[in-house]
């Protein structure tokens, strides 16, 4: 069997395997400083509601309710390190997924769009498997979103005993998205959601330091790692001429993320540094068993913490309870929450 059918749309074989023959609902126990995690994706936009007419009506997820903002919440923007912006968001989902996509616009903070192409660090990609890719793919052009697989039409692949559909195309603030079609389809899970799950990929200057720090810092599990191959198939879904491409994917402990790295070479490939509040840039939850252990392993690995004053931040909560809370860029410029949940405070 060709070695494409275990890298190809990298995760995809473990999606397809997990939706055939679910794994345990709260995932591997975890060993370490990551306990969890929160929404799986979250782009930072330049207008929410264009944003929301990608994700709902182009990818068909279910976005309901008028969007959240942090007028009346300093700490939230603290969390951010944005004392004075405006902040407002949403969360997209589809029935039977765990996580989501928390869509959000940061105003008033003087946000910059960031460029990247797909093999460029710190570009992140959402991996969608859909059911029917045509019909979601019409409603995508239909939106005008950009197409990155070379000649703007899904590229089939092998999978296992079967194959794929896939296409690539990005968002309005040039987030990348992945669209699979797997032939067979997983058996419904009760479901008839168009999205059947979600993964996510960032792009790293170098898988095996990066997987350091993940695996070894942050104790997630290490599902796969690979070496260098070259396939102009899976190239040209990427929309990339040539060269090479390597990827490790990791779990998530009690969560059902898979979590996936990539790097390339041979390729042209830039350093493309962003801030939180800029267009472009990505966020992904995690929950932690320590915030300020978290944060101090990511600095030690070059990270840089963005809250403000450069430490975590207390979220008020119901019922008198905290969360304890930060965002830290990584060094490949992923921002990541780091939630540290308190328990509630005793009624006197």
């Amino acid at each position: 069997m060709r070695q494409l059918t275990i890298v190809v749309v990298f995760a995809l074989v473990a999606v397809v395997t997990g939706a055939q023959a679910p794994a345990p609902p709260d995932g591997p126990a975890p060993t370490g400083l990551v306990v969890g995690s929160g929404n799986f994706f979250s782009p930072i936009v330049s207008d929410l509601d264009k944003a929301i007419t990608f994700y709902r009506d182009g990818l068909g997820l279910d976005v309901q309710g008028a969007p959240s903002n942090a007028d009346a919440n300093p700490a939230l923007r603290n969390m951010f390190g944005l004392p004075d912006a405006q902040l407002r968001w949403t969360i997209g989902r589809a029935s039977g997924i765990r996580g989501g996509v928390e869509i959000v616009e940061i105003k008033k903070a003087e946000g910059k769009p960031v460029e990247r192409r797909i093999q460029d660090s710190g570009a992140f990609t959402l991996i969608v498997l859909v059911r029917n890719l045509d019909e979601v793919f019409s409603r995508i052009k239909q939106l005008g979103a950009p197409l990155v697989t070379t000649g703007g039409t899904p590229v089939t692949l092998p999978l296992g005993d079967g194959k794929a559909r896939v296409i690539v195309v990005k968002d309005p603030d040039g987030h990348f998205v992945e669209i699979v079609q797997p032939d067979p389809l997983p058996e419904p899970a009760g479901s008839t959601s168009q999205v059947i799950a979600v993964r996510v990929r960032v792009t790293v200057d170098d898988v095996e330091q990066a997987g350091r720090l993940y695996r070894d810092a942050l104790a997630l599990q290490p599902r796969t790692s690979g070496e260098f191959r070259t396939d102009p198939a899976v190239m040209d879904m990427l929309g990339i001429k040539g060269g090479q491409y390597r990827v490790s994917t990791f779990q998530v402990p009690t969560s059902g993320l898979i979590f996936e790295l990539v790097d390339f070479k041979g390729v042209d490939r830039r350093t493309v540094r962003g801030g939180i509040q800029d267009p472009g840039s990505t966020r992904i939850q995690l929950q932690v068993r320590d915030v300020d252990a978290t944060i101090a392993a990511l600095t030690r690995a070059g990270g840089v913490v963005v809250s403000t004053g450069g430490s975590s931040v207390n979220l008020p909560g119901r019922g008198g309870a905290t969360t304890k809370v930060a965002i830290v860029r990584d060094p490949n410029n992923l921002f990541l929450v780091l939630l540290q949940a308190a328990p509630p405070v005793a009624q006197r």
